[in-house]
């Protein structure tokens, strides 16, 4: 954040002691434009990417690292900053250190959480290529690769980002490559990813980069600086930033969601500043190890409906899963059945756990509690403030 931000910031609201005046750099599901504390894998991911500026295409890469380590940030980032600079059409390319290159690379960002499928595949990368609105309706599947073959045929490169690969709801490098290799026309993929690459089946010629997680001292300036431009003149103590930064071990994505967390929380109690027990409150909504806020926002909307009123539950209305489903059916549209089916699902993809009560009373099979796997304060106020979006 430079001075002319600093003093904006100030200036854009009347009451500078109000808690919250920007509610997205605090959000772990929000990406900056310029991302804090990641030069370094920023210009090794132009290393990889070097023959676009020469309009060739890279060799096919593979990104990975643990979670909160700003892999999405940092494409995201990237993805829009070459799309705006490199030419996609007959343009010549000149810098102050190349001369006129050759035109035609298109960059596309495919988020893997939102286009699982063939077609939503297919329709992701169409989408990103055209002006015009890609059609979800009337088209099947070959269509949408015919029209993507159309597109490409005769142009240049096409990179294509696919971030998210290999969760448990999307589907893995392999797979990426060979919808890509599918179609007629010249790509190149970089797939994103947590697992190491020998694990995931990553095909031998793509070039790898590993992506370590934050130091402390970078990740205490990224929590700085996001709390800095989100929240109100003196709202967090430059000490909690740093006991943020340590509690974390390098994760960005824990730290913001306790960060959100703690406003949350501060929120609920009127406060105007987050105070240790508002810090307090928010790590402890962040279960250890914890699922990424941006995987659990992106499931099917009945799903994240049924989590939101599964945080609403105190721990011992969560017991049995019968009875939690039959809870949480009653403030939604939804039947027992079909929550019960929904929280068995998201158990088996980690997203809830089911948590045996040994010390229940009674023969048979001792019952167990539904449990969140991610930080449930944050999650919270992030799907009101969607709902408020919907409604506004």
């Amino acid at each position: 954040m430079d001075i002319e931000d600093r003093i904006a910031r100030r200036q854009r609201t009347g009451d500078r002691h109000r808690l919250v005046l920007d509610e997205e750099p605090l959000s772990p599901v929000w990406h900056p434009e310029e991302p804090i504390g990641r030069g370094p894998l920023i210009e090794r991911l132009l290393d990889h990417l070097d023959p676009v500026f020469d309009g060739r295409a890279p060799p096919n890469g593979y990104l990975y690292g643990p979670g909160g380590t700003g892999k999405s940030a940092v494409t995201v980032s990237l993805v829009d900053r070459l799309a705006e600079t490199l030419p996609s059409t007959g343009d010549a390319l000149y810098t102050t250190t190349r001369g006129a290159s050759a035109p035609g690379v298109s960059f596309v960002r495919v988020d893997l959480r939102a286009a699982d499928s063939a077609f939503e595949f297919s329709h992701a990368v169409l989408d990103a290529l055209t002006a015009e609105s890609v059609p979800r309706r009337g088209v099947g599947t070959d269509e949408l690769h015919e029209r993507l073959e159309r597109r490409v045929r005769g142009a240049g490169p096409v990179v294509v980002v696919a971030d998210h690969a290999g969760e448990p709801e999307t589907v893995d490098v392999p797979t990426v490559a060979e919808r890509l290799d599918a179609v007629e026309g010249t790509f190149a993929w970089l797939a994103v990813g947590r697992a190491d690459p020998d694990e995931v089946g990553v095909p031998d010629d793509a070039a790898t980069v590993e992506v370590e997680p934050y130091s402390r001292a970078a990740l205490t300036d990224l929590v700085a600086a996001r709390a800095d431009a989100g929240l109100g003149q003196g709202a967090l103590a430059h000490g909690a930033v740093r006991r943020l930064a340590e509690w974390a071990e390098g994760d960005a994505g824990v730290a913001l969601s306790a960060l959100l967390g703690a406003v949350e929380a501060a929120s609920a109690d009127g406060d105007g500043a987050l105070d240790d027990e508002a810090v307090e409150a928010g790590m402890a909504a962040v279960p250890w190890p914890c699922v990424p806020l941006g995987r659990v926002l992106a499931l099917p909307t009945n799903r994240v409906r049924t989590l939101a009123c599964l945080v609403d539950l105190d721990p011992a209305e969560r017991a049995p899963v019968g009875d939690c489903a039959a809870r949480i059916a009653d403030r939604v549209d939804l039947t027992a059945s079909t929550v019960e089916r929904f929280l068995y699902e998201l158990a088996e993809t980690g997203i809830v756990e089911r948590v045996r009560l040994d010390d229940a009373d009674g023969p048979g099979r001792p019952p167990s509690r539904v449990d969140p796997r991610f930080p449930t304060l944050a999650f919270r106020r992030l799907v009101r403030r969607r709902v408020d979006e919907v409604t506004a």
